[in-house]
């Protein structure tokens, strides 16, 4: 009896310890975690670290996501549920600085109502992110998409930097146009996100408190403003410059300053001045006449997403930049700078001498210049690295300046044609958006602009994911001489058999001509089809292969498995005990 009151005893005394460690203790063992990915897509960043120890002020973060919500797909709640993970992140980083509440808005609830009222997107179920601070506005991401995943960190970031520093950023404008008449919309969006400073093109120095810089068309600028731009790239600020063979807003074509060409080659880049850039496959059509079907403008480009960096934060929340006649760029040999494209153009596409495109009678009559398959080139790109001065003795008068730099930061596009109006309608703003994520980064802090986009665990390229895309290069190849053909084709056909206004029936043309004509737009489109049916033929086996055995894995497993069990069963049945 005593043996059994001690055995008791012992066991409470020991419960009740292990009740007042965990009261007493558990909160002061270190939270330790172990981030066992490859790019360490669930830890902070240092440079994000170092933006939170910044903060100065308490922060509120309010996470909207909508569990369940029949219209999001697993992917993207797996993505809801890594948001929040990494929101939990900062507020732990932060020491006590953002308080973080997560939200599932139900429908037609307070908290549905106060998402829609401060503007996010309801499309996929409320996913979106509203920071404050007392005494400033409040910002927000309206949608979270898994397109922009690996800027996650970046998005969160510029929200809390955003919240610190609502004041708007100094950008300097430097014009070798006049930008009043053709691009009116978009000086409105910069004048209404950043404290805009106009410069003359007569100017010989940067002044100090610009730390970012947008130039466009700096061959028609003097060669002392040219001097000053390098100056102030070498002396750290940041640029965005606009250069173009062709510039439709300065026709007749103007001489190109040598000196420019000498710019670009200290930063590690070239563009052929008298060359501008077609494209068969992302070419705009172009409709003169309204009774006409629209030839397709070879210079004129509208760039999809595939077509851009979607890993830069130049591309954020964009699906389409429009291009015109612009010229495309390249990396010099043997330099020191890196060179990140942001805008690339199809392999459908060639360079063209500006001489043939000012001279050409009519648009279609340039269509076939771009021969397939080609390269893509380059419209835009983000150049950094270290960089030597073009101006090794100085101007005239003055003394040489800064000989090189370390780390330059310089963001060139070979178009000025996307900053106009009549170019910005036809990428729905997009054409903005694009120079307004550049500056913006450009402008950021350098805690801001040091985070850098990682890839989600499961964004690497499958064997089948390489399969496709081998198939649709193979496919692009042998599909550009029947495309070709095809255009050619619709063209001489609407040509012979224009449209015009018909009362009641009307009367067939039954030509040799048009009637071959109608023979070949009928057949070409059946041999593309065949054509992409044959090149994608073994990929879809594959597929179907691969279907297959997931769809007979679980239930031959299950087969399996009681048929197993039965043979066990009568194995038992056999060598049981017998009862008499």
């Amino acid at each position: 009896m005593r043996s059994t009151l001690r055995t008791g005893m012992t066991l409470t005394v020991i419960a009740l310890l292990f009740l007042a460690f965990n009261l007493a203790w558990i909160v002061k063992l270190p939270n330790i975690r172990w981030d066992f990915s490859q790019q360490k897509i669930h830890s902070l960043s240092s440079p994000a670290r170092q933006l939170l120890a910044s903060v100065s002020s308490p922060l509120d973060l309010y996470y909207f996501n909508a569990h369940n919500t029949p219209k999001r797909s697993y992917a993207l709640q797996r993505y809801a549920k890594r948001i929040e993970d990494l929101l939990r992140e900062y507020e732990k980083a932060a020491d006590g600085m953002i308080n973080l509440h997560v939200i599932d808005p139900k429908p037609f609830s307070e908290d549905a109502y106060k998402a829609g009222l401060f503007g996010l997107d309801d499309e996929m179920g409320f996913l979106g992110l509203i920071g404050t601070q007392a005494g400033h506005g409040a910002q927000r991401i309206e949608s979270f998409s898994l397109d922009r995943e690996p800027l996650l960190e970046y998005e969160i970031s510029h929200l809390i930097f955003k919240l610190q520093h609502p004041e708007p950023p100094v950008i300097g404008l430097l014009s070798g146009l006049a930008m009043q008449d053709t691009s009116s919309q978009l000086l409105k969006e910069l004048q209404q996100h950043f404290d805009v400073a106009n410069l003359e093109t007569t100017t010989d120095n940067v002044p100090e408190h610009i730390q970012t810089l947008m130039v466009v068309h700096p061959k028609a600028l003097p060669e002392r403003a040219l001097y000053a731009i390098e100056q102030f790239v070498l002396r750290g600020g940041r640029l965005m410059m606009f250069i173009d063979p062709l510039s439709e807003q300065d026709l007749p074509v103007s001489a190109t300053n040598s000196r420019l060409d000498a710019l670009l080659a200290a930063w590690g880049i070239e563009m052929p001045a008298d060359k501008l850039l077609i494209d068969n496959l992302y070419a705009i059509p172009q409709t003169p006449d309204a009774r006409k079907v629209g030839v397709q403008h070879p210079a004129r480009l509208k760039l999809p997403r595939k077509a851009m960096n979607a890993h830069d934060i130049s591309t954020w929340k964009l699906d389409t930049v429009v291009v015109s006649s612009s010229g495309a760029l390249s990396r010099r040999q043997k330099v020191r700078t890196t060179f990140t494209p942001l805008l690339q153009s199809s392999s459908q596409s060639a360079l063209l001498e500006t001489d043939r495109f000012t001279s050409a009678t009519t648009l279609s009559s340039l269509l076939d210049e771009a021969s397939g398959p080609g390269q893509s080139h380059v419209i835009a790109a983000r150049i950094e690295g270290p960089a030597y001065s073009a101006f090794a003795d100085g101007l005239a008068g003055q003394p040489a300046g800064l000989q090189k730099a370390t780390q330059i930061h310089v963001v060139v596009v070979a178009d000025t044609d996307l900053l106009t109006d009549q170019v910005g309608r036809l990428a729905s703003d997009s054409n903005t958006l694009f120079v307004l994520n550049t500056l913006d980064n450009l402008s950021a802090a350098d805690t801001l602009a040091s985070i850098r986009p990682r890839a989600a665990p499961d964004s690497s390229i499958s064997v089948l994911g390489q399969m496709r895309a081998a198939a649709a290069r193979a496919y692009d190849e042998q599909a550009t001489q029947l495309h070709k053909r095809l255009q050619r084709t619709e063209r001489e056909w609407q040509r012979m058999n224009p449209q015009e206004l018909a009362l009641g029936t009307e009367a067939v043309d039954t030509g040799s001509t048009l009637q071959a004509l109608n023979k070949e737009r009928l057949r070409l489109p059946m041999e593309l089809q065949a054509l992409k049916v044959k090149t994608y033929a073994h990929v879809h086996r594959i597929e179907q292969a691969i279907k297959l055995v997931l769809t007979l894995a679980m239930p031959l497993t299950l087969c399996v498995v009681a048929w197993l069990m039965l043979l066990r069963q009568r194995r038992r049945l056999r060598h049981g005990p017998v009862f008499y």
